[in-house]
């Protein structure tokens, strides 16, 4: 009786295992679904948005960025295709959105497109009849790799930003299935069809981060021009009038409050520290035409700064 039990209790785990598994693989291809979607539109599909929920943030008029955006999650659905297969053996599809429906909805959006497109709506029809072990887009993927470049300190910044938002949001769907799981010894995983895209509330929270984040960021790097523009008409013996120095004050206060929600790269940190380190030696030579309550005092502002940039890298570094 005891081996009974533990056997059903292992078969349960399983099975909420499973179903955490299939709602987290179920959004990676609904996301995949909703950039072909994008595309198709893009070309000139007239049906109704039925996907529209799962939207990523891509340009609607660059082709540029919708081509991107649909090999990003190609690639991300066929990797979880695979794994969820290889370990269930089959796909498991949304209650409400059956595998032929899905192949249906590829198939009316290819009839939209240039040829030259195709490949990526064959790619994702291969995915659904069974063979994501294999990418017939790989050249496609590699090339696009190339033209991206190669990770940037704030590609990685960004990802980072995005973390909390992703992780949260994981959770929140794990602790969703494992509730229903144990209140009703099951889970019913439905697709969000036919909804807008600002009802998916994760989403649109992760995009506006973002968007506030760039806004903040071009306020950041202005004010940081104009206190080395300061700088530099000082080290160049330039006369400098109170209101520039009252301007100056109050970028330097800006710059304090700005700073703790920036993210700047290590190379940016350590080429901003060594610039301020210029400036302390060259104010320091300054001594005939500046007031010493005047040297002591931008010397004691780079200080500053340099001390905010060095806790920046202090941060990445824990």
């Amino acid at each position: 009786m005891e081996n009974y039990h533990r056997h059903q209790k292992l078969k349960q785990l399983s099975k909420q295992t499973q179903l955490v598994d299939q709602n987290f693989s179920n959004g990676i291809m609904l996301n995949a679904l909703a950039a072909l979607e994008n595309l198709a539109i893009y070309y000139g599909y007239k049906g109704k948005r039925i996907f529209d929920y799962y939207s990523g943030y891509a340009r609607r008029d660059s082709e540029q960025e919708l081509v991107n955006a649909v090999v990003l999650q190609l690639e991300i659905f066929r990797s979880s295709h695979y794994n969820y297969t290889t370990v269930y053996s089959s796909y498991d599809f949304p209650t409400n959105l059956t595998n032929e429906q899905v192949i249906k909805h590829v198939k009316d959006w290819k009839k939209h497109i240039p040829k030259q497109i195709e490949i990526y709506y064959d790619e994702m029809l291969n995915y659904l009849y069974g063979n994501s072990n294999v990418s017939g887009i790989t050249n496609i993927i590699e090339k696009k790799k190339k033209e991206m470049g190669p990770t940037t300190e704030e590609d990685l910044a960004r990802v980072g930003r995005a973390a909390p938002f992703v992780n949260t949001d994981m959770f929140n769907q794990m602790d969703k299935v494992k509730q229903s799981y144990e209140k009703k010894g099951d889970f019913e995983i439905k697709a969000h069809l036919n909804r807008n895209q600002d009802e998916n509330a994760e989403m649109k929270d992760l995009n506006v981060n973002d968007q506030n984040y760039v806004k903040q960021a071009m306020i950041f790097h202005q004010i940081e021009k104009e206190i080395e523009t300061f700088f530099c008409k000082v080290c160049q013996n330039f006369q400098v009038s109170s209101l520039e120095f009252n301007m100056f004050n109050k970028n330097v206060e800006q710059f304090q409050n700005f700073i703790t929600g920036m993210n700047p790269g290590e190379s940016e940190i350590l080429e901003k520290i060594n610039l301020y380190k210029s400036y302390i030696d060259n104010i320091a030579k300054k001594c005939g035409t500046l007031k010493d309550n005047d040297i002591n005092k931008l010397i004691e502002i780079c200080e500053g700064i340099i001390k905010l940039y060095s806790s920046k890298k202090q941060s990445q570094i824990a």
